[in-house]
């Protein structure tokens, strides 16, 4: 999964790649091809970077890539003749999380 990261400054946007076990399921019948919002990503003070999803938190951390790759958006013209490849990113870096979630709720016990 590729996320962008947003910059105040304005200038090219830097992308990050999320590694982790298992696989990212929509509840609302949606496809992973559409634009949607996975959880809220935070990073510590510590360096640490926390993933929550629903009432799923992951812990990971930042790692650079050996080899930096650029995120291409594919543009046709009117009449299909041609095509052009334009860059509309770099991911340089990985959020790699490597343990299972922890449960922010539990169930309740039942008696």
């Amino acid at each position: 999964m590729l996320i962008p990261i947003s910059s105040d400054e304005g200038s090219s946007r830097s992308w990050a790649l999320i590694e982790m076990q298992g696989e990212v399921e929509r509840k609302d019948g949606g496809t992973l091809e559409e634009a949607f919002d996975v959880g809220t990503l935070s990073v510590s003070s510590s360096g640490a970077v926390m993933l929550t999803i629903g009432y799923h938190q992951l812990e990971g951390k930042r790692m650079e890539l050996k080899k930096p790759f650029a995120v291409l958006d594919r543009v046709a013209d009117a009449e299909g003749h041609s095509t052009e490849y334009k860059v509309i990113g770099v991911v340089r870096e990985k959020i790699l999380f490597k343990a299972r979630p922890r449960a922010l709720i539990t169930k309740p016990e039942l008696k």
